[in-house]
């Protein structure tokens, strides 16, 4: 399954920085700040996900901008920062969530693309590191996220000719020296690697990790991490040491019990 549920030029994503009611007396109006990487549109049909998953429908009512013009309100608005007026109460949206036009993966059907928006539209929060509401949020989407990987396969004369899955690794240009397994937030990312492993047809091999399946892959020697998107606009590099840290959380070892440690 290589076709994105949603067509490259309509996907966009959100991270909402802040909001604010729209009115005090009104209760189902929402403005939220923030950057659309991508285009948003006016009347936009649009998801608003939070780190859990929790996904609510809403309506984009209105565009506003404030510049040297005064407040403008554009019918859409491309990869610049921009707010949003909201059909939506303010008691159902938080900061960080992330608002997009791509519908997220939430039937687990492997006959259908994998979307992971939310973690996508985090990416882009790289500026809120520091801060302790953003990177827990960050960290809770890890660990409870979908991935494609890429993979070979190769016949195992050995085995009964069972088919034996290997994945690649690459050289993280940030971290020199570094060894890191490929993961993607869905099919569009994935396809921005041009160098992806290939089968005799030409096509890309995947498999779908959780985040305990990469747990298990980097703590083999020699893998330091993964690298969530690493061809994207923004990507993510997971070093042993944080996959370490939360595997090692109270949260983590009740939903999936003790991990191995990695060795790097």
């Amino acid at each position: 399954m290589e076709n994105s549920s949603i067509s490259a030029d309509e996907r966009f994503v959100y991270l909402v920085e802040d909001k604010f009611n729209y009115h005090l007396d009104s209760d189902d109006i929402t403005v939220v700040v923030g950057t659309v990487h991508g285009t948003v549109r006016r009347n936009d049909a649009v998801y608003v996900i939070d780190h859990t998953g929790k996904t609510i429908l809403a309506e984009v009512k209105q565009l506003e901008s404030i510049n040297d013009k005064g407040t403008e309100h554009p019918d859409s608005c491309t990869d610049s920062p921009i707010a949003l007026i909201l059909g939506i109460s303010p008691k159902d949206i938080d900061k960080y969530c992330v608002i997009t036009s791509i519908r997220p993966w939430i039937s687990k059907d492997v006959n259908t693309a994998v979307e992971n928006p939310y973690l996508l539209g985090m990416l882009y929060g790289e500026e809120f590191n520091e801060d302790r509401l953003y990177f827990s949020k960050l960290v809770y989407a890890l660990a409870h996220s979908y991935f494609l990987a890429p993979v070979r396969m190769d016949k195992n004369a050995d085995a009964d000719d069972q088919t034996r899955l290997s994945f690649p690794t690459l050289a993280n240009e940030r971290f020199p020296g570094m060894t890191t397994l490929a993961v993607f937030t869905d099919w569009i990312e994935l396809g921005k690697w041009e160098g992806a492993p290939r089968d005799g047809e030409g096509k890309i091999q995947t498999v779908i990790l959780r985040f305990p399946d990469i747990v298990h892959l980097v703590a083999d020697p020699g893998i330091n991490g993964c690298v969530v998107n690493a061809f994207g606009a923004k990507n993510l590099f997971v070093p042993t040491s944080l996959v370490d840290e939360i595997t090692s959380l109270e949260g983590y070892k009740k939903e999936n019990g003790e991990s191995p440690k990695t060795d790097n």
